[in-house]
C-alpha cells in the first residue's frame, strides 16, 4: 500500500467496506495485505447510503473496458470475483461529525479516486 505511511502520518483509519462474505473479506486482506479495518455489507445499505451507482453496464460497458485495457497494459489481472459484481464502489473521507472532505463514486470498473486528492483531504480534515 503505496500511500499507507502517508495516511498513517495524516492520522487516518483506513475502513473498506466490501459487498461479499466475510471470508471473501479475509481473502482480499491476506491477498493484498489490507492494513486497515475491514468490513462486510452483502445487502448494500453501505453503498446505498453513499449513492453509490449499480448495474451491468457500469460493470461491462464501454468505459469499463478501457480502464481494464490501461491496467492490463500496466501489467494488473483479474483476479477472483467476490460479492455483487454489478455494484460500484467509491472513496470518501470523513472527518469528525461525520462531515465529508472528499467523495468519489466510482462511475464504471475501474474508475478509481485519485489518492493525491484523497491524502490532501486527509491532512485538511
Amino acid at each position: 500500500m503505496v500511500f499507507k505511511d502517508q495516511f498513517d502520518k495524516a492520522g487516518v483509519v483506513l475502513v473498506a467496506i466490501g459487498s461479499g462474505s466475510p471470508a471473501q473479506a479475509k481473502e482480499f486482506v491476506a491477498s493484498f495485505s489490507f492494513d486497515g479495518e475491514m468490513y462486510v455489507d452483502p445487502g448494500l445499505k453501505t453503498y446505498k447510503a453513499f449513492k453509490l451507482v449499480r448495474g451491468l453496464w457500469r460493470t461491462l460497458g464501454p468505459a469499463s473496458v478501457g480502464h481494464g485495457l490501461s491496467a492490463m497494459k500496466k501489467g494488473f489481472r483479474q483476479g477472483k470475483n467476490a460479492g455483487d459484481l454489478w455494484q460500484q464502489g467509491g472513496m470518501f473521507v470523513v472527518g469528525p461529525e461525520n462531515q465529508i472532505f472528499f467523495q468519489h463514486r466510482n462511475q464504471a470498473a475501474g474508475d478509481h479516486a485519485d489518492l493525491n486528492a484523497v491524502l490532501r483531504a486527509c491532512k485538511a480534515s
